[in-house]
């Protein structure tokens, strides 16, 4: 598992350096998307624990909102990558986007837990950072300019947005 990290972050320095090489870090098939969700769930479980060694426990309920409001990143991240797939003339698999992105996704839930245990408040910065990573995993995935913008919008404003929803929803009852 710490080998395909190391892929990982090799493959995402190498997209984020606009090297055309980067697919060869990553597995893109049915292994490489359960290697990805691993890592998002540790990833996640770490943020979770990160976040109780500053703010306690909180009660059963309270936990299970937690758990689904971090799922809800993968649930943006796939309708994102659905859009874009089904919008454009994008003739690859959709594991060019969701594999790296499941990475970049438990990436940026390690650190927003970092900063909720340093008390830092990082939120707004940690989704338009998600956004134009998003963008430039568009960009090296061939898509032009605006389908790439759109990418990185469409998962800024559903990572910002769906929280919102769970929140209202629970609200309402």
């Amino acid at each position: 598992m710490l080998e395909t990290l190391k892929q990982a972050v090799s493959g995402w320095s190498k997209i984020l350096g606009r090297q055309p090489d980067w697919e060869r870090h990553f597995r893109l098939d049915a292994e490489g998307m359960n290697t990805g969700l691993v890592a998002f769930g540790g990833a996640v479980l770490i943020a979770i624990v990160l976040a109780t060694l500053r703010l306690g426990f909180p009660p059963p309920f309270a936990m299970l909102l937690i758990v689904i409001q971090h799922a809800l990143a993968l649930f943006a991240l796939m309708i994102a990558t659905l859009i874009v797939t089904r919008l454009t003339s994008f003739s690859g698999s959709s594991a060019k986007f969701m594999v790296p992105g499941l990475y970049l996704m438990a990436a940026m839930k390690l650190i927003e837990g970092l900063a909720t245990l340093i008390g830092l408040p990082l939120a707004g910065a940690i989704l338009a950072i998600t956004g134009i990573l998003g963008f430039r995993l568009a960009q090296a995935n061939g898509l032009p300019l605006a389908a790439a913008i759109g990418y990185g919008l469409a998962l800024f404003v559903l990572l910002a947005v769906l929280p919102i929803a769970l929140y209202m929803l629970v609200n309402a009852f």
